[in-house]
């Protein structure tokens, strides 16, 4: 419905109704336009038009205005009733948050090394001098070295035969499985990059561990989720984070391991009430992985200090979200 272009929303338009209202868990997720396409539906003509409200409110609020935000929030609060998880689930068992750290191998931290010497350092050249930004670069590159940091492996073509150098990430999610499956636990893991869900897969498959797994080419969502949810023997759930992350339940693992950090915080909060949500009766711990000396740290750093990146909910790997930064600290991205 948030997206105009989309034949759900032309649809939804055709309807005649005396009385509209509109329920959602995320008004907002990848552009603060969104909402006005909310509210230009339950009260047509109520906000600016597109071009307007773009020009007034979306990108000043996209660049940190909060003059704009505060006026908008003026105007659409008479008609937003919000209720928080807090609020409606009282009896819901604690969360807890566990950020771990981990060392690259010897031979993974020598092809990081190599990619910020051969690609970064004509970046960061071009980030000291005074011409356009390239963004496209930098996210290109930027994204290969989040890759790295999840496996070497990730960079070589497929149906190569894997590499020698090993992924410190890796053996760390190895032990974090070894230890939940052998205290019985169910675990979710998600994961942005699909060869990364393979590889988990079939060391899975390989221990002999029961799983599932759901991703954007999955037809039956249903499925997957039902037969985690009933099935003892099915003991990890391997997700995309974009595909899996809304409209499903799998309250029935009380583990969640985010093995690759997101650029956009709210999504994957978003993933994690997934399993933390009405219906779980265990406590649930969340660990996310960052690798240690990596663009990872200095990413989930950076989020952390500029809180407003997940407050305004820019879209996630997307190349735009890096106009969001200033040349000191996509120069500090790219730091050797």
């Amino acid at each position: 419905m948030k997206n105009r272009g989309t034949a759900t929303h032309q649809a939804l338009r055709a309807i005649r109704a005396g009385t509209v209202l509109g329920l959602t868990g995320t008004p907002v997720e990848n552009s603060v336009e969104e909402l006005r396409t909310l509210l230009d539906f339950v009260l047509p003509g109520y906000l600016p038009g597109e071009a307007d409200f773009r020009k007034g409110f979306a990108r000043p609020i996209e660049n940190g205005d909060e003059t704009a935000r505060e006026r908008l929030r003026r105007l659409v609060r008479p008609f937003l009733l919000r209720r928080t998880k807090s609020q409606v689930a009282l009896g819901l068992p604690e969360k807890l948050l566990d950020r771990r750290e981990c060392e690259m191998t010897p031979g993974q931290a020598e092809l990081y090394r190599t990619f910020l010497e051969q690609r970064g350092g004509p970046l960061r050249a071009a980030l000291e001098g005074a011409g356009p930004v390239p963004y496209l670069h930098v996210f290109a590159l930027l994204t290969k070295l989040k890759q790295l940091c999840d496996h070497p492996d990730l960079l070589r073509p497929e149906g190569d035969p894997p590499g020698d150098e090993g992924s410190g990430k890796w053996d760390l999610l190895v032990e974090l499985l070894d230890e939940a499956l052998g205290s019985g636990l169910k675990v979710v893991v998600f994961s942005q990059y699909l060869r990364m869900l393979d590889r988990m897969g079939a060391h899975l498959t390989e221990a002999g561990i029961g799983f599932e797994t759901l991703r954007g080419a999955t037809v039956d969502r249903a499925a997957p989720v039902a037969r985690f949810r009933t099935d003892p023997s099915c003991r990890v759930f391997l997700a995309s984070l974009r595909a899996a992350g809304v409209g499903i339940d799998l309250t029935a693992a009380s583990v969640v391991i985010h093995y690759d950090r997101w650029w956009n915080a709210a999504r994957e909060e978003q993933a994690t009430d997934r399993v933390h949500r009405i219906g779980q009766t265990r406590g649930v711990q969340v660990v996310t992985l960052v690798t240690r000396g990596t663009v990872e740290e200095r990413i989930d750093r950076l989020i952390a200090d500029k809180a407003r990146l997940a407050k305004d909910l820019v879209p996630e790997e997307d190349p735009r979200l890096l106009r969001r930064f200033t040349r000191e600290e996509l120069r500090g991205l790219l730091e050797e």
